[in-house]
């Protein structure tokens, strides 16, 4: 495709100016104008080619071609045309100034954007709600908080069971045995994952609800323990 997709026409001026010109010989200029317009101006001064790009057999055009090239400038074997180059010199000049401000506009963009990610880069991280989330579940299943609920989560869990039993039981009031535990409690270990870490605290309850019963604690098992939200990896 060529450089310059469309050429000016001054359709007034071209009307005037072909007013000589029969049908035929006008079409004939206006193949000439179109494609000296895409070869950059000039085109070279043979009947040859000429004819070809007219679309005429050699002999005709030479019978038209007398008066159609006396519109034309001849020089060094080409031909050219005064009022097609000034136009095509006033386009060439608009196509290269439409490339250089685009030029333009397209690095003052590139910059904003690297800038603005930059920024971004910058302060997501300190609002990310994934790294906050991260943060929270690596504080929540550190081994001080296990150890805290190895050492105090069995004497809560003993007494809100006991005092929840008195209001949930039908038997309220009765008198019941109370649970022994033995043996030593395991050392803490600190869970590979969430999912570890969930399963080793709900083992933890069946333990002791296991003890309750083999102590003969009827309402063992049925308390409501209100655990934290723990989420899967």
């Amino acid at each position: 495709m060529s450089e310059r997709p469309f050429m000016q026409l001054y359709v007034s001026d071209f009307v005037g100016d072909t007013l000589p010109l029969s049908t035929e010989q006008i079409g004939a200029y206006m193949l000439i104008l179109m494609a000296m317009w895409n070869a950059g101006g000039r085109l070279p001064d043979d009947d040859a080619k000429l004819a070809r790009v007219a679309r005429l057999s050699l002999k005709r055009w030479r019978a038209i071609s007398v008066d159609l090239l006396s519109f034309f400038e001849r020089e060094a074997g080409e031909i050219g045309h005064k009022r097609l180059t000034r136009e095509l010199h006033k386009a060439q000049v608009k196509s290269e100034a439409r490339a250089a401000a685009g030029a333009r506009g397209g690095t003052a963009t590139a910059l904003k954007t690297k800038a603005h990610g930059a920024a971004n880069a910058g302060v997501l991280p300190r609002h990310s709600p994934d790294s906050r989330n991260q943060s929270e579940k690596a504080s929540a299943f550190s081994p001080e908080n296990a150890q805290h609920f190895s050492t105090h989560g069995d004497h809560e869990v003993a007494g809100g069971s006991s005092e929840n039993a008195q209001h949930l039981s039908p038997a309220a009031g009765r008198n019941r045995p109370t649970p022994s535990f033995s043996g030593k409690k395991p050392a803490w270990q600190r869970p590979k994952t969430h999912t570890d870490a969930a399963n080793a605290i709900i083992e933890e309850i069946r333990s002791h609800d296991r003890s309750r019963t083999a102590a003969g604690d009827e309402s063992a098992g049925r308390d409501v323990l209100m655990l934290p939200a723990i989420r899967p990896d």
